[in-house]
Order: C-alpha cells, then structure tokens, then sequence
C-alpha cells in the first residue's frame, strides 16, 4: 500500500492506517455489513460487500487507507490535526 498520509512532524509516528477494503471484508465476513443483518458472507458475496463498504470512502480494493492523524475541528471543518501518539498538532 502507498503512503496515504504521511508521519506526524514531530516523533515521525506513521500516520497510515489498515486498509479500507480490508476493514469492510472483515464486516462482511461477521455479519457487520449494514445489509447484511448479522449473516456472514462468504467468498464472492463478501467481496462484493467489501466493495461497497470501500467505496462508500472513496476507496476500493487497492486504495484507500484509514488515516490516524486526529482531526481537531473548529467552525465545523478540520483545523488542524494531532498525532494520537505525542500529541503534536499541526496546520492542516
């Protein structure tokens, strides 16, 4: 996977998630995808369902990264964000 979102400024903490599609596959395969109703897919089906989940954020298969950067909001938009490990903040 690519560098998506960097390393915070300060300590150098990976700011790079796990993958979208991976985090949707895992839903899908425990009955968590919103349309499944606690029925776990299996093969095929789970993948379809892992698609949706991933596109849903713009991501897909090969894509698409959570990030870990915090993001502090004011007036209703990220401001700035803020390392979850050293607590450095910087301009976003």
């Amino acid at each position: 996977m690519t560098d998506e979102h960097g390393n915070c400024p300060a300590c150098n903490a990976d700011m790079n998630g796990g993958s979208i599609w991976e985090t949707g596959l895992a839903f899908a395969l425990a009955g968590k995808h919103y349309r499944q109703q606690g029925v776990p897919a299996t093969g095929e089906e789970a993948e379809r369902l892992a698609d949706d989940y991933a596109e849903a954020y713009g991501a897909h298969r090969t894509k698409g990264r959570w990030g870990r950067a915090i993001g502090i909001v004011e007036n209703d938009s990220v401001a700035r964000w803020q390392c979850p490990y050293c607590g450095h903040e910087w301009a976003r």
